[in-house]
């Protein structure tokens, strides 16, 4: 596996030769385990530094102003992508946060969604319908789960079985109409700056998608029950069973997905704390609540 810095010094150069000065200082983030990231501080000014990204879609999810400022964007020699943001001074939203920005965090998402400039560079489907976007996300986590499986032998049969299970359920998913997906929305993945505007980052997973994937996540986690339906309302989506059956069954397939390594990140497989890492997994499959709670208290 790279080191996370190995770029260091062509991130430096690129800098120079487009945002001029010469003295510019880089450190790691504290958070984010996926591609080659830097906090970049020069000209009096700090910005977000990411290599290996898709371009396109951080240029175009800018220009709606949904994810922080494309500054500059382009390649170092050896071909890796190199991307500049905006850095922005905020925080990741709490329960109480998503509560107190519901429209906001809903209008983000719609406008994600349905963008057509956005979906035109996100690669095509051969299918467009529910159940074939499920199912090709279940041949993903299972060939994830195949390369881990053998160290987790003690939960191995339960988790094979509730794959087949989820399986079976999407064969009875109904509808079409994929969206441009996030598909890892989590608290994380959100920023609230300090004047209040919603960002979303990190969007290496963006795929076409079921919208179902990114409206379970959201909705398990962060919002109660009740609140659930005017979230969706005001995201575009109804609130009746069939769409209710498709976020439970792709926010269990996430909680598992989530757990298992990334090819080509810094992602690290923790064997001796699987088991218990399946809480939410067990969960969501068995149509609970968050085991958690929506309090801040905890």
């Amino acid at each position: 596996m790279p080191k996370r810095y190995q770029n260091r010094q062509e991130v430096i150069a690129f800098l120079q030769s487009h945002l001029g000065s010469q003295r510019w200082e880089l450190t790691l983030p504290l958070w984010g385990r996926g591609h080659e990231t830097y906090l970049a501080q020069g000209n009096g000014k700090r910005y977000f530094i990411k290599l290996g990204a898709y371009l396109p879609r951080y240029q175009v999810m800018a220009s709606l102003g949904l994810t922080p400022a494309v500054l500059e964007a382009g390649r170092l020699e050896d071909g890796t992508s190199i991307l500049v943001q905006a850095y922005i001074s905020g925080r990741h939203p709490s329960w109480q946060d998503f509560r107190d920005h519901l429209p906001e965090i809903a209008a983000v998402v719609m406008e994600m969604h349905h963008s057509p400039a956005l979906k035109s560079i996100l690669p095509a489907r051969a299918s467009e319908t529910c159940k074939d976007a499920g199912l090709a996300a279940l041949e993903r986590v299972q060939q994830k789960w195949a390369a881990q499986r053998a160290q987790v032998s003690a939960v191995a049969n339960e988790v094979d079985e509730r794959l087949a299970h989820l399986g079976q359920e999407m064969q009875g998913f109904a509808g079409s109409g994929l969206v441009a997906s996030h598909n890892d929305i989590c608290n994380g993945n959100w920023l609230i700056a300090g004047d209040g505007k919603v960002y979303l980052v990190d969007l290496d997973a963006m795929s076409l998608d079921d919208p179902a994937h990114d409206m379970g996540a959201l909705l398990w986690w962060y919002y109660l029950p009740e609140l659930r339906p005017v979230f969706l309302q005001r995201a575009g989506y109804p609130y009746d069973y069939a769409f209710r059956q498709r976020m439970r069954v792709r926010m269990a397939l996430h909680c598992l997905d989530i757990l298992l390594p990334r090819a080509g990140s810094y992602d690290r497989f923790d064997a001796g704390s699987f088991a218990d890492a399946l809480t939410d997994f067990r969960a969501v499959f068995a149509g609970k609540e968050n085991p958690h709670g929506y309090d801040d208290r905890g």
